[in-house]
Formats: structure tokens, C-alpha cells, sequence
């Protein structure tokens, strides 16, 4: 079966957001904790999500970026809006593998639930909007394409924490 025309895969979509946005700042910065974080948690995760569902999943994923303390998923947010950040190094982090993974499990899910006005730049808004939410049983099956292909690109790509 074809695509519509212009539709894209979230294959597709793994592969430009891995690339775009994780694989760019691991090579412009010489994140190799950071990348180290992120091949794990991309290993770690997608089974992760099934075992004990989509909320307990990206509640967990939230406070491993230590953004309360360290304010790590801010400034990764700052550098997908391709700015100048001040501390950038400390995104060279467990953390901050975190931080990029939860980004981009939102922004999917972002745009498998549009209708539900999830933004990724607010996490916990993002897990209070669906809460309740009848797509909650199916999420973790909507995002395995695109979570398996980001975790086909990272355990190419970046090192491995052994």
C-alpha cells in the first residue's frame, strides 16, 4: 500500500529528528556521555513504555533530566530552537540523553494525537494531557516505528556506555 503523497513515515520522521537534532549535537559538541545516554535509553525504553505504560513511562523519563535541579531538558529545548546556550556542556550527561529522548518521544506523540495539543516544550502539560486519554492503551504500539528506528540509528551512531 502507498502513501498519500507528502505523507511521511514516522520512520522518516526518526530519521530527520535523530539527525537534525540528537546526532548533530553529539557531533558539534563532542557529547560522548551524552551519546552514550541516549543509544541506552533508546535500547532501554521502547519496552520500557510497555511494561508500565505511556504516563509512568514519560513521568519516569522527566525526572531522570534532572530538569528541576539542573534545568537539563530547558536547555535542550534551548538548542532545538537552534540558539546560542550557555551551558551546553552540561548537556554532556546521563541527563542529557534523557532530556533528548523524552523530547523526541513528545514530539511524536505530538503528532500521532494532534488533537490532544501536546507540546513538547512542557512536559508535565504533555502527561496531563493525556491522562485520561482512550489513546493511552495504543500509544506505546502508535510510537514503536519511530522509536525503533531512532534506536537503530543511535546504536550505529553512538557509543555504547560499556
Amino acid at each position: 500500500m502507498k502513501e498519500k503523497e507528502g505523507a511521511v513515515s514516522p520512520e522518516e520522521r526518526a530519521v530527520n529528528d535523530f539527525t537534525e537534532l540528537v546526532y548533530r549535537l553529539y557531533q558539534e559538541g563532542n557529547m560522548t556521555e551524552f551519546g552514550k545516554s541516549f543509544r541506552s535509553r533508546s535500547r532501554e525504553i521502547p519496552s520500557f513504555l510497555y511494561e508500565v505504560g505511556s504516563i509512568p513511562a514519560l513521568s519516569f523519563i522527566y525526572a531522570k533530566t534532572e530538569d528541576a535541579d539542573k534545568g537539563i531538558y530547558k536547555l535542550f529545548l534551548n538548542y532545538t530552537k537552534k540558539r546560542a546556550i550557555e551551558g551546553m556542556g552540561k548537556l554532556n550527561s546521563k541527563e542529557g540523553g534523557y532530556a533528548a529522548y523524552l523530547y523526541l518521544l513528545l514530539l511524536e506523540t505530538s503528532r500521532l494525537v494532534p488533537d490532544r495539543k501536546i507540546d513538547p516544550e512542557s512536559p508535565l502539560s504533555c502527561i496531563n494531557s493525556l491522562v485520561g486519554s482512550e489513546i493511552l492503551a495504543i500509544l506505546p504500539s502508535l510510537l514503536m516505528p519511530y522509536l525503533l528506528e531512532i534506536k537503530r540509528l543511535a546504536e550505529a551512531l553512538l557509543p555504547s556506555e560499556r
